[in-house]
C-alpha cells in the first residue's frame, strides 16, 4: 500500500513540476529551456512513480494470496476436517487455485494433515491423529463439532485441537 502512495505522489509531484514548467513558456521562456527542465526533473519522478504504481500491483495480489492461505489454514484448524469446495468458496477461488494454496502451504511446512482428492476434504494431523475416532474419557465414537471441537457423543466429553504446528 505504501508503494502505491509514493507511486502517486511523485506523479502527481512530476505532473506539478511540468505544469510549473509549462507555465513559463507564456511568461517567455525558451521552449528548449522548459523541454530541458522537463527531461531533468518530471521524467525522473514521473518514471519512479510509475516504477512503484506498478509495483504495488504486485503488492496487492500477494497480499491476496496470503490472505486466501491464512483463511484455509485456519479453517482446516478450527474445523478440523472441511472440503476443498467449501475452501474455495470461502476464499472465493478456484478448485485448482486452492490446490495450488495446499501445496503450497505443504511446501512451506505450515499445512500438517491430510488430504483426500477424492473425497475433497482436508483433515488437520489433530483430527486425524485422533486413536481411532475414540473418546480418550470412554472410548466411544467421537464426531468433529467444529471450531477445533471433538465431541463425544456418549458421555459428552470435549477435545479441543490446539493450533500447536510441529517443528
Amino acid at each position: 500500500m505504501q508503494s502505491r502512495i509514493i507511486g502517486v505522489v511523485l506523479i502527481v509531484v512530476a505532473l506539478g513540476i511540468g505544469g510549473w514548467l509549462a507555465s513559463g513558456l507564456a511568461s517567455g521562456r525558451s521552449v528548449s529551456g522548459v523541454m530541458l527542465g522537463v527531461v531533468i526533473f518530471c521524467l525522473p519522478f514521473l518514471a519512479v512513480g510509475l516504477y512503484f504504481l506498478l509495483k504495488s500491483g504486485g503488492e496487492v495480489r500477494q497480499q491476496s494470496v496470503v490472505d486466501k492461505q491464512r483463511s484455509i489454514l485456519n479453517a482446516v484448524t478450527t474445523r478440523g476436517r472441511v472440503g476443498v469446495a467449501d475452501l474455495a468458496i470461502e476464499t472465493d477461488s478456484t478448485r485448482d487455485e486452492v490446490r495450488q494454496y495446499i501445496y503450497d502451504l505443504i511446501g512451506k511446512d505450515l499445512f500438517t494433515g491430510y488430504v483426500n482428492w477424492d473425497k475433497g476434504e482436508l483433515v488437520s494431523a489433530e483430527a486425524a491423529n485422533l486413536k481411532d475416532g475414540a473418546c480418550p474419557n470412554c472410548g466411544g465414537a467421537v464426531e468433529l463439532a467444529g471450531k477445533g471441537l471433538v465431541k463425544c457423543p456418549y458421555c459428552g466429553a470435549e477435545s479441543y485441537l490446539s493450533k500447536k504446528t510441529e517443528g
